[in-house]
């Protein structure tokens, strides 16, 4: 498994889900704000990825944030 998958499976986790799809809107996984925060700090510690600089309201989708991860790798 690559590691944007992985990345997937733990968005899925983080919303009970079974999976999530690239076009699954972030908001509507039924995560509140404090769990998107720590899912994205997770994410910064386990791939060695900064959201500091990222215009977040462009991160709507599951693909956006891969996307926004992948360039970072």
């Amino acid at each position: 498994m690559n590691k944007l998958d992985e990345i997937k499976v733990k968005l899925a986790e983080a919303a009970h889900k079974d999976k999530v799809e690239d076009g699954d809107k972030i908001r509507e996984l039924g995560l509140d704000s404090l769990d998107v925060v720590e899912l994205l700090l997770q994410l910064e510690e386990e791939y060695n990825v900064h959201f500091d600089d990222v215009d977040m309201s462009k991160l709507v989708t599951v693909k956006d944030l891969l996307d926004e991860i992948a360039k970072q790798m």
